[in-house]
């Protein structure tokens, strides 16, 4: 009796459980199981959506590997490349894709002397999260189309305080530019000096051009005076040599 009594007591304990916290039971449930294949599905689509922005760049490639050197491509070449940018900005904006297609357009748009169009594909880039290391790179020369508009000033606050990392000289190059075309020589010269400094490219030619772009600006050295005294000695050497 006390069996049957004890296996009462515990259907009934569950059955008060399940009426208060049943329906708690199955949500979870629901949610444990529709969130792992809701997570299954996203990763299934966004393996799909990669190999989808993968295709469209690789085309862009293609016709960029068509390109000859000091030519710019043709109008059909151009549409190719500016409609791939277009769609992967569009349906594929989270991707590091989207952002490598509207540095590329804003490249064309350079190229092409529409500068307008350089900006707001690099501002584009700039307002949708790119990742750090392309954020570095997409400012920077979003500065350089603002100061080939006129907007020097614009260009010049854009650089300053970023932390450029292994950038650092390209980032000091382009002040050093900049501050030039403003006329403030001195300011240019040292930035052109912390270029130098922090230049680890091994490529020759740009150190080369950062020497240049210095020797532009390099204050020009006085001439050297000599002291009171040693010109007194002279002259008192001149007048003994004149005695004799």
């Amino acid at each position: 009796m006390a069996e049957e009594r004890t296996e009462e007591e515990l259907i009934e304990a569950l059955k008060i459980w399940w009426q208060e916290n049943g329906i708690k039971a199955i949500a979870a449930i629901v949610l444990i199981v529709g969130g792992y294949f809701g997570w299954q599905s996203w990763q299934q689509n966004l393996a799909v959506q990669s190999e989808e922005a993968s295709s469209l760049w690789q085309a862009s490639m293609d016709v960029m590997a068509t390109q000859q050197a000091g030519q710019s491509l043709d109008m059909a070449q151009q549409k190719v490349v500016n409609d791939n940018a277009d769609k992967l900005k569009a349906d594929f904006s989270g991707t590091a894709y989207a952002h490598l297609a509207a540095a590329l357009k804003a490249k064309l748009a350079v190229e092409s002397g529409d500068l307008d169009t350089a900006a707001a594909e690099l501002q584009w880039s700039l307002d949708n999260g790119p990742s750090e290391a392309a954020k570095i790179l997409v400012r920077l020369r979003l500065a350089r189309v603002e100061a080939a508009q006129g907007n020097v000033e614009t260009a010049l606050e854009m650089l300053q305080g970023v932390n450029s990392g292994a950038h650092k000289s390209a980032y000091e190059e382009a002040k050093g530019d900049f501050y030039l075309q403003l006329g403030n020589t001195e300011a240019a010269y040292s930035a052109y000096d912390a270029a130098i400094v922090a230049n680890q490219s091994t490529d020759q030619i740009i150190g080369n051009v950062l020497e240049l772009k210095i020797a532009q600006v390099r204050p020009a050295q006085k001439p050297e005076v000599l002291p009171a005294s040693n010109e007194a000695s002279a002259d008192t050497d001149v007048v003994s040599e004149d005695s004799q």
